[in-house]
Formats: structure tokens, sequence, C-alpha cells
């Protein structure tokens, strides 16, 4: 049975970090001080997603005050994908975790000649999250935004307030000044 548990960020680095650096590329990664910050600051919080007692992946959601949540990472390991794992990690976020607050993310914008970018924009779209109709230029990279909520709709510069929140947690004022654009 699919469950997901939070955990510290202990056995974060002992039990999913060399997953972390495994699956995503190193320029998108985040140092290890600024994610050791965000969890001392009480933003950030990770979560272990399990099944039949085995560790298939993990969630770094952020979270703000009186903002919605920010999925920084989330990630189901190589030999447990495309198997319906992710849809169903997500559903529980939302339903267990998220409910009412609304929960942000960004994705590499899709580019038809990369499957993998149109793949996932299709499975958070599934999933009801709404495009938000911007482009971020972030380090030379393009990436889109999306929003999942129910009960609540922010306005297009609302949520890229919210993200770029999030982004200056993250990165500081002054890289996210140099380094992060909207691109309409």
């Amino acid at each position: 049975m699919l469950e997901i548990k939070e955990i510290s960020i202990e056995n974060f680095e002992e039990k999913l970090f060399n997953d972390y650096q495994t699956l995503f590329p190193k320029d998108e990664q985040r140092n290890w001080e600024g994610v050791r910050r965000t969890y001392n600051d009480n933003i950030e919080k990770f979560y272990a997603i399990i099944n039949d007692l085995k560790i298939i992946g993990f969630i770094m959601l952020e979270k703000l005050e009186n903002k919605p949540y920010y999925m920084d990472y989330f990630a189901i390991k190589k030999e447990y994908q495309n198997q319906g794992y992710g849809t169903n990690a997500i559903k529980l976020l939302l339903s267990k975790t998220i409910k009412d607050d609304g929960l942000c993310i960004d994705i590499e914008k899709v580019d038809i000649n990369v499957l993998h970018t149109l793949k996932r924009a299709l499975f958070y779209e599934k999933l009801d999250f709404k495009k938000i109709d911007s482009t971020y230029d972030i380090f030379n990279v393009l990436y889109t935004p999306y929003y999942w909520n129910n009960n609540k709709t922010y306005t297009k510069e609302e949520l890229n307030k919210i993200m770029f929140d999030y982004y200056e947690v993250n990165a500081g004022k002054e890289r996210v000044k140099k380094y992060f654009k909207i691109k309409e």
C-alpha cells in the first residue's frame, strides 16, 4: 500500500540524498547548506514515498506563511517509474497534506522535441494542475509554473509573486535578481 511519510532531514540525507543527486541534473540541485537552512527555518519538509515498506521516491515540499505550498522536488526512483506510483503519490499529497492550501510547481517548458517535457506537463495537467500563463528563465533554462487548488483563485501576477518569494528563499534575493526572469 502506497503511503507518504514525513521524514527528518537526517533520514533524507541518509536514505534519499544519493537518489536526489542521481535523479536531478547537477545544475537543478540546490546546495545542501541551503536545503538545511530552509529545513531549520521550518520551511522545507521531506516526505518519503513508500510502497510495501520500500522507499520508492520522495517529495521536498516548502511552505511559507499565508502562501500555498511549493513542491521543490518530486521523484520516483527509476525502477518504479511508469507504474502509477507518481500519480498516486501526488493524489495522496494533495488530499492529506496540501488540502485547501494549494500547491505551486514549476516544470521545464514543453519542447515538442524533448519527450519528457511534454510527458511531465501532461502528468500534472491530468492531476488538475493549471498552467500559469508565464515563462520563467531560471539560469537560462525555461520553466512553466503550475498551480493546484480547488478553493482559491489567484491572478497571474499574484502567482508569479508567490513563486518568486519561494525562489528568493532558496536562492537569495541577489541571485534571483540576476538569474531569474519572467518572460512573457
